[in-house]
């Protein structure tokens, strides 16, 4: 392995001699800025032929490729100028943290950002806001137009065809079954949405008023002055200039606009990405002794192993499920190696099953013992996806990070009334007092409604005293911000759920901390899957807790009647 690393070093090593010999060319280079961003790019399952040729996938770009990226633009003294062309973005508020961040380093750096939009929504001016100089054509238009919460409410739709949702939650603000059993919104839930926008909002206020040098209510101003046209976005103080994009040589060359700067000589040119990147100088890496590992929990949790669809699709649930058996035996894989010092693990979900939460928990606890654990939280870490933080020895979230959601909900959905518009008629024998608990034919009776609020309570108060062990917190301190109420990240430092605000590189920095690495010595990352050959678990020192068998699919989650999931309805958007 050391071998092969240094063969390969002294190939990039030899290729950056021939890169260097490019003497021009490189002052300017154009970075495009569009896609999602994931934090890294999916593993998605391999196709049968001829599907693997009929299907086109199109590589995203993830922020691990944005930080190499970054990387070599930074460390390369020929580029003076980097022209951030905006494309169109899909990505959530925790993930423009990211990308925001990378091109703020890059200006530490000394090179002059100049952001070119077409147009510019709330996300956009987010991130040109770092840059030096803001740029639109004259037929750009700037719709940042704040932001907005929807929640969506299908009793009634569900009502239409028969079909009547029968849950019950944990606490108050545990409103994600209220997709399903209300009309219209709760107060508990309307000042939980009213919060997290205020936060999400200050945030962005905040942020574009350091970078634009204005005052915070000066943005809340034009905001709400919205949408503009590009001399009036020049007017407002949001950008700088009107260009096209063939202008653009020019504006950074400081000319005259025919090619020429002000002191007669040709403008140099704008290097597109593509062509750029070939002669950057590549860093050199140094396999370092020890590593660290990264764990990946993605997509609605469930039991049994993980799946992602292997085509991109709009639909949440079914893009990507994590499962439990996937994830515990990535973590025990981690455990295993011994080069890996300490494990980041990386969380983006909503939460979904209890029971997979209460596993995969379980095992970080384990891991915490013998290896430092640091939580990385994407845009969303709520309900199961907190609780399976919750024994990290650090919890890193962005400043918009989803999280919390400390809350029980469970329950059926009654079909009667759907069999009767289709004049389908169902009888049923029984043994035992509670065989037809979840049956779909008929709604809880008071003893059935009892013994289900039971078992929410038993796995509430479960969710309450792990958090608190923990999170080193105070059971009662726990209720106070638990009770099913969402919280962002920034929120949740405050309250003690969250330790730091930060990305990849402050958690890179708490696990080198933990690990008792060196601070300033890169360290060899290693994202870690799980083997095809399975690992049992090390015995934990006071462990006397029986392991439950691991299901697996949709149809388990629905059949466990108890979950960790937070609203995924509600959608946040400008």
């Amino acid at each position: 392995m050391a071998a092969r690393g240094l063969i390969g070093n002294v190939a990039v090593a030899g290729g950056n001699l021939v890169r260097s010999m490019r003497r021009r060319g490189l002052e300017c280079i154009s970075l495009p800025i569009e896609g999602s961003y994931p934090e890294w790019p999916p593993r998605r399952p391999r196709l049968p032929f001829p599907l693997s040729f009929m299907v086109p996938f199109t590589r995203q770009v993830s922020l691990s490729d944005m930080r190499a990226a970054t990387r070599m633009i930074g460390a390369d003294n020929r580029v003076r100028c980097v022209v951030v062309q905006f494309g169109p973005l899909d990505a959530g508020l925790a993930t423009l943290y990211s990308v925001r961040r990378l091109l703020l380093a890059l200006r530490s750096k000394g090179k002059r950002l100049v952001a070119w939009m077409p147009s510019a929504g709330i996300a956009e001016c987010y991130l040109a806001s770092v840059c030096d100089d803001v740029l639109l054509p004259e037929s750009g238009r700037v719709s940042a137009l704040g932001l907005r919460a929807e929640a969506i409410f299908l009793k009634d739709a569900l009502a239409l065809v028969g079909v009547e949702a029968d849950l019950e939650a944990i606490a108050e603000y545990k409103v994600a079954p209220d997709t399903f059993r209300r009309s219209t919104m709760s107060e508990p839930h309307r000042f939980m949405l009213n919060a997290a926008l205020d936060s999400y909002f200050e945030h962005i206020v905040s942020v574009i008023a350091e970078g634009r040098g204005l005052s915070t209510e000066r943005v809340r101003e034009i905001i709400d002055a919205m949408p503009m046209d590009a001399p009036r976005a020049v007017e407002a103080g949001l950008a700088d200039g009107v260009a096209y994009e063939d202008e653009l040589q020019a504006y950074v060359s400081g000319g005259d606009g025919n090619g020429e700067t002000r002191g007669g000589t040709p403008s140099a040119p704008v290097a597109t990405w593509d062509q750029a990147s070939r002669w950057l100088r590549r860093p050199v890496r140094r396999k370092t002794r020890q590593a660290i590992g990264v764990v990946s929990l993605e997509g609605l949790m469930v039991l049994g192993h993980s799946r992602r669809s292997p085509v991109p699709l709009p639909i949440p649930f079914v893009q990507a499920q994590a499962g439990s058996a996937t994830v515990v035996q990535a973590l025990r894989q981690a455990e295993a190696d011994r080069r890996i010092a300490a494990v980041i693990f990386h969380i983006e979900t909503p939460g979904g099953s209890a029971l997979a939460s209460d596993l995969i928990c379980r095992e970080v606890r384990r891991l915490r013992a013998r290896k430092p654990v640091v939580a990385l939280m994407g845009g969303q870490a709520t309900s199961g996806g907190y609780y399976a933080a919750a024994w990290a020895n650090r919890i890193i979230a962005r400043p918009t990070t989803m999280t919390g959601s400390i809350g029980i909900w469970g329950g059926k959905f009654v079909l009667r009334g759907l069999y009767t518009k289709l004049g389908v008629g169902t009888e049923a024998v029984e043994r035992g007092a509670m065989a037809g608990l979840y049956s779909g034919s008929e709604s809880f009776d008071a003893a059935q409604r009892a013994r289900v609020r039971r078992d929410l309570g038993t796995a509430y108060a479960r969710f309450i005293g792990v958090v608190a062990q923990g999170r080193r917190m105070a059971e009662e301190d726990v209720e106070d911000v638990a009770r099913g109420r969402i919280w962002t990240g920034a929120q949740a430092v405050e309250i003690g759920l969250v330790d730091e605000l930060g990305d990849f590189e402050t958690a890179l920095d708490h696990a080198k901390e933990l690990a008792g690495l060196d601070a300033d010595e890169t360290p060899t990352i290693v994202r870690v899957h799980a083997g095809r050959r399975e690992l049992a678990p090390l015995p934990y020192l006071d462990d006397r807790s029986a392991w439950w068998p691991a299901l697996n699919s949709l149809r388990a989650l629905a059949r466990e009647g108890v979950w960790a999931l937070s609203p995924w309805m509600v959608r946040m958007g400008s």
